[in-house]
């Protein structure tokens, strides 16, 4: 698209499974993570995350902050966008938080489960 925006496929998309089988993906519900980079300096990269923490995304996360912790001493991941975490995006961000990472402008129950505060 000429304005660099994102267009969605209003079609039904298919791919092939193993064993020949074909899979309708307009019936499988997506999860989607998008990370952007919105400000970044020698010393400083900020992240925004919106979507969902979870599954196969978790090690995505980790692999984009730690690029970013090699081009700057330090990251601020802004968790702003963030609607669901899953005990293994908890135990990331966990360990993120232990590092040169430091979590901003999080909803209340991802900082409740975070600090431990959810069951």
């Amino acid at each position: 698209m000429p304005d660099g925006g994102t267009r969605l496929a209003s079609v039904p998309v298919r791919t092939h499974a193993p064993h020949g089988a074909i899979i309708d993906l307009t019936e499988v519900p997506t999860t989607v993570l998008r990370i952007r980079k919105v400000a970044e300096s020698p010393s400083e990269t900020t992240l925004h995350v919106e979507g969902r923490i979870v599954s196969e995304w978790v090690s995505v996360l980790e692999d984009e902050c730690r690029d970013a912790l090699r081009a700057a001493e330090r990251v601020r991941l802004d968790l702003s966008g963030v609607t669901f975490v899953d005990p293994r995006g908890v135990r990331l961000l966990r360990h993120l938080a232990g590092e040169p990472v430091t979590i901003v402008n999080c909803a209340e129950f991802v900082d409740a489960l975070l600090k431990g505060d959810v069951g």
